[in-house]
């Protein structure tokens, strides 16, 4: 990261959320009030993608180091959508809608079980989806899943 002390760029919207790519130490991906998730390399002046991820504000970003590529979002759309974004040609894997939850605005991964999402919501208060409980999951990820996943 001490490649430039400083750099700016230009994302459609307001920034609701980001993080670092832990895969890439040059990466950082950052959600949008439009709904979209932007991927900046630092060395580079334009974004490496943009993602077209929710209907409303993207309010939740995570990554698990335990499985490189793997993204999940949120939304107040209250849906929680999962991404492979290995090779800068990011695909959505499986969505699960939360419509008790009202909108969601967090989420994070479990550092110890790579697998199990906490998600934050407005109405529904805390929930725990184990992705790995989906066959699209299952699909994409099970050769990258490592032992104690």
């Amino acid at each position: 990261c001490k490649r430039k002390n400083s750099n700016s760029w230009t994302v459609d919207g307001e920034v609701e959320h980001l993080i670092w790519d832990v895969s890439n130490p040059f990466s950082f991906l950052a959600g949008t009030a439009s709904g979209n998730v932007v991927c900046i390399d630092i060395r580079q002046d334009k974004p490496l993608y943009t993602i077209a991820a929710h209907d409303n504000e993207v309010s939740g970003l995570s990554m698990t180091k335990l499985i490189p590529g793997l993204l999940a979002t949120c939304s107040a759309d209250k849906t929680v959508k999962v991404w492979q974004i290995s090779d800068n040609k990011p695909s959505c894997v499986t969505s699960r809608a939360f419509p008790e939850a009202g909108s969601l605005h967090c989420l994070s991964f479990c550092p110890d079980y790579a697998t199990m999402l906490a998600i934050g919501a407005l109405e529904g208060g805390l929930l725990m989806w184990d992705i790995a409980s989906n066959k699209e999951f299952r699909d994409a990820f099970n050769h990258r899943i490592e032992d104690g996943s």
